[in-house]
C-alpha cells in the first residue's frame, strides 16, 4: 500500500478556486484587500470551492461548464461593488489546474509499482473513487501506467463491493 492522506478532491476543488476563479474575480473586481487578509482570502476561497467542485465534476462529462452565482452571495469588493461569478469553465482550463496533483497520486502509484516489482506487469487497472471520472486523470494513466484502464465498473461503489466480496469468502466464528 501506499498513499497520500492529505491529496484528494478537496485539492482539486482548491486547485480550480486558486487557478480558475480567483483570476476572474481580479479580473473583473477589485479583491486585492481581500486577498491579502488571509482570514478574509480563506472565507473567500470556502465560498467558491462550491463552485469549483460544481465545474471540476460536469467537466468530467462535458467541455465546458457555465458557472453562475446570486448577487448576495459573496459580500463586496474593495470598492463596495458585489461579487458574483458569471464565467464559462473549459475542459482545457481544469486540466491545467489539476494536473500537477492528478501527478502526485500518480507519482505514488509509480513509486508502488516499482517497489513491488510490477513494472510492465499490469494487465488491467481498475479505478476508484470519484476524481476517477476525470478524463485527464484517466488519460494520464493510460500514459503514464497503463493503456488498460478499466471503466466498467462505478468508481463509486468499487471499494465498498470488493470488500463485501473479500467478507463473504471469510469464516467468521461466532461470538454469541
Amino acid at each position: 500500500t501506499e498513499g497520500d492522506n492529505y491529496l484528494g478532491g478537496k485539492n482539486l476543488d482548491y486547485a480550480v478556486v486558486d487557478g480558475i476563479i480567483i483570476p476572474h474575480l481580479k479580473e473583473n473586481f477589485v479583491i486585492d484587500e481581500i486577498l491579502a487578509d488571509e482570514h478574509k482570502k480563506q472565507i473567500l476561497r470556502d465560498a467558491m470551492k462550491f463552485y469549483a467542485e460544481q465545474a471540476k465534476n460536469q467537466l468530467s462529462f462535458k467541455d465546458k461548464c457555465d458557472i453562475t452565482s446570486q448577487l448576495d452571495e459573496f459580500g463586496e469588493d474593495d470598492e463596495g461593488t458585489e461579487l458574483e461569478l458569471d464565467m464559462v469553465i473549459t475542459a482545457d482550463q481544469l486540466k491545467t489546474v489539476v494536473a500537477p496533483i492528478f501527478q502526485k497520486a500518480i507519482d505514488i502509484c509509480k513509486t508502488l509499482i516499482a517497489r513491488n516489482n510490477l513494472t510492465g506487469k499490469l494487465d488491467t487497472l481498475i479505478l476508484v473513487g470519484g476524481p476517477t471520472y476525470s478524463p485527464v486523470l484517466r488519460q494520464m494513466l493510460r500514459e503514464q501506467i497503463t493503456p488498460n484502464v478499466d471503466t466498467s465498473i462505478d468508481p463509486m461503489t468499487a471499494v465498498a463491493r470488493g470488500a463485501a466480496l473479500y467478507a463473504s469468502g471469510i469464516d467468521c466464528e461466532s461470538t454469541v
